[in-house]
């Protein structure tokens, strides 16, 4: 645990880093963080925390692994699992936001041949379609770990304007053995500094 509060307190330090990907307004004068919930097969309730920047500029989630497998005697509930972490900020009216995850996430998998993995990502506002900056498919045979990131440059959605509403994050990872019904395979995944830093883009409305 002190090594995971280490690393938010320097992430936290390292606002430099977190390159704009759009022309941005200034962070508006007044934000805060009404809750974050989280829910879902790969997170517990209370399972999830999260830190808002003094500056405004991003948010920390402080959050565990993700992991699905499928093969013989495996259940069908841990062969596809997500994470769903609900955002509620409160901020000065006039400003609409959307966030990045500029690090992205790292695994570990292994898959047989015909054995596939797939990691999504879809973010959205309640009540609002969404996007999805992040959908990979592993293929078997595969035993090594990798690296998935955003598409740079991208930034989406952002929240409406004349309404503040709870941003939405899911996060999924599955293995399916349809190609291969004997085979076996199991993925992991985790951020990629074991915490999850969230660039907040901020525009003025109107």
């Amino acid at each position: 645990m002190k090594k995971t509060l280490a690393r938010v307190l320097f992430g936290l330090g390292l606002s430099a880093l977190f390159a704009p990907a759009v022309a941005e307004a200034e962070v508006p004068p007044e934000v805060s963080l009404r809750s974050v919930t989280a829910l879902g097969t790969g997170c517990p309730s209370g399972s999830v925390r999260a830190i808002l920047a003094n500056d405004g500029g991003h948010i920390v989630l402080i959050d565990g692994a993700l992991s699905a497998s499928a093969g013989p005697g495996v259940p069908p509930s841990e062969q596809r699992v997500f994470c769903q972490v609900i955002l509620d900020l409160d901020y000065t009216p006039g400003y609409s936001y959307a966030v990045t995850n500029d690090y992205g996430f790292r695994g570990y998998a292994e898959l047989e041949d015909g054995v596939t993995a797939t990691l999504d990502v879809e973010r959205y506002f309640t009540g609002e379609f969404g996007e999805n900056p992040i959908q990979t498919t592993l293929r078997g045979p595969f035993a090594q770990g990798f690296v998935v990131r955003e598409p740079a440059g991208a930034v989406g959605p952002f929240s409406p304007c004349g309404a503040q509403r709870p941003l939405n994050i899911r996060t999924a990872a599955s293995v399916s053995k349809v190609g291969n019904p004997s085979g076996a395979g199991r993925i992991r995944l985790t951020p990629a500094w074991g915490v999850q830093m969230l660039r907040l883009h901020w525009r003025r409305c109107g």
